[in-house]
C-alpha cells in the first residue's frame, strides 16, 4: 500500500468548505422563509416549502399566487439559493473525492514515482533511527524509498517529502515494490532485531550483490545479521556510547569529522573511492600518482582487497590495485579531477 501525500491537511480544508457552504445554504433558506412570511403572509410551513422547491429547482407549483413583491423576491431567491446549493454540493463532492479517492490517486502517484527510482536507497523503518538515516541520505542528495508499517509514521514520512510504502519490510513483495532490484543499498532500521534479521535475509536472497546495513540492539544479534548477509551492523547503544566518550575526550576531532562527513564544510569532501581497472590510479604507487601535487587531493587511508581493516596514513610505496578502497579528502573540483584522470 502506498501512502497518500498530506491527506490530513486536504481533509481539514475540505471539511471547512463543507461547513462554510452549509452555513451559507441554511442562511439562504432562513432568509427565504422569513421573506415569504413577511411579503406574502405565508405560514411557516408554506414558506419553508416554497423556499425548498425554489432552491432545489424541482419545478413544483407555488402554494399560492404571488404578488409583485413575491415575484421579485422569488427571482432573487432563485439566483442566491441555486448558487448556495451548487456551492454546497461542490464542497461535498470535493470532500468525498479527497477522502475516498485521495488514497487511490496518492498511491498511484507514489507507485509511479518509486518505479522511476534507480540506484536509490531503501530505508526500512521510519522511527528515530530510520528518520535520521533518511534525512542524512536526503541531505547528501541520494534518492531513497522508505518502508514503514505504522500509519502515523507513514504520514510523518510523507509530510517530510519522502517516497514511502505503507507495508511490512519483511515481506519480499514489499521489498520488490520498493525497487530493490534497482537499488544501491538497503538500511534495515526496524525496532526488532528479529525483524531486521528477516529483512536482511530476504533482501540478500533477492539481491545477492546489494549493500546491506542493519541496526541491532542486542550484541548477540550482530553475528546473526552478518551470518545472513549484512555487510555492516550498527549496535545503536554501543555507537552512541563511543560517540559520547569521544566527544568528551577529543571534541575537536569529532567536530571536524562531522563537518566533513556531514557536508557542513562545503570546500572539502571526504569520499570513498573503489579502485577498478579504469581508475586513473590503478597499478600506481601512492608516490607515483603524485595525487597531492597534481590535484590537491590527499589519500587518508587505504584498505587492500581481502583485508578487513583500513590502513591509515599508508606508505608512499603502497601499490594501488584493483579492489582496493581509498579514503580521500579534497574539494569537489579536486575530486572531479581525480575521477576523470585530469
Amino acid at each position: 500500500m502506498y501512502a497518500p501525500v498530506r491527506k490530513p491537511e486536504i481533509s481539514q480544508g475540505g471539511r471547512r468548505h463543507v461547513i462554510t457552504s452549509l452555513v451559507l445554504l441554511l442562511t439562504v433558506v432562513l432568509g427565504g422563509v422569513v421573506g415569504y412570511i413577511l411579503i406574502e403572509n405565508m405560514d411557516f410551513t408554506n414558506a419553508l416549502y416554497m423556499t425548498v422547491i425554489i432552491i432545489s429547482t424541482v419545478g413544483l407549483r407555488e402554494v399560492q399566487p404571488l404578488g409583485t413583491g413575491g415575484v421579485y423576491f422569488t427571482i432573487a431567491l432563485i439566483v442566491t439559493g441555486v448558487s448556495a446549493m451548487l456551492f454546497f454540493l461542490a464542497s461535498v463532492f470535493e470532500l468525498v473525492l479527497n477522502e475516498y479517492l485521495g488514497d487511490i490517486w496518492g498511491r498511484r502517484r507514489m507507485k509511479s514515482n518509486i518505479a522511476k527510482h534507480v540506484d536509490h536507497y531503501i530505508v526500512c523503518g521510519y522511527g528515530r533511527v530510520g528518520r535520521s538515516v533518511a534525512e542524512e541520505l536526503s541531505a547528501q542528495g541520494k534518492p531513497l524509498v522508505v518502508i514503514e508499517m505504522d500509519g502515523e509514521h507513514v504520514r510523518h514520512c510523507a509530510d517530510d517529502g519522502f517516497a514511502v510504502i505503507h507495508g511490512d519490510a519483511t515481506d519480499s513483495e514489499v521489498l520488490e515494490e520498493a525497487g530493490i532490484e534497482k537499488a544501491t543499498g538497503l538500511v534495515s532500521a526496524l525496532r526488532s532485531d528479529a525483524d531486521n534479521l528477516y529483512v536482511v535475509l530476504s533482501a540478500r536472497v533477492i539481491r545477492p550483490d546489494i549493500l546491506l546495513v542493519a541496526r541491532a540492539d542486542q550484541p548477540e544479534a550482530e553475528k546473526k545479521l552478518v551470518l545472513v548477509g549484512a555487510d555492516r551492523v550498527i549496535l545503536t547503544h554501543h555507537i552512541a556510547g563511543k560517540r559520547m566518550a569521544n566527544l568528551m575526550i577529543r571534541p575537536g576531532a569529532c567536530e571536524f569529522l562531522d563537518m566533513v562527513v556531514g557536508g557542513n564544510l562545503p570546500e572539502y569532501q571526504l569520499i570513498e573511492l573503489g579502485v577498478t581497472r579504469n581508475t586513473p590510479l590503478h597499478e600506481k604507487t601512492i608516490r607515483g600518482t603524485r595525487l597531492r601535487e597534481n590535484t590537491g587531493v590527499t589519500i587518508l587511508s587505504i584498505k587492500k582487497m581481502g583485508q578487513e581493516a583500513f590502513n591509515p596514513n599508508p606508505s608512499p610505496d603502497t601499490l594501488i590495485e584493483e579492489g582496493d578502497i581509498l579514503i580521500l579528502i579534497g574539494t569537489p573540483e579536486q575530486m572531479e579531477s581525480v575521477e576523470t584522470g585530469a
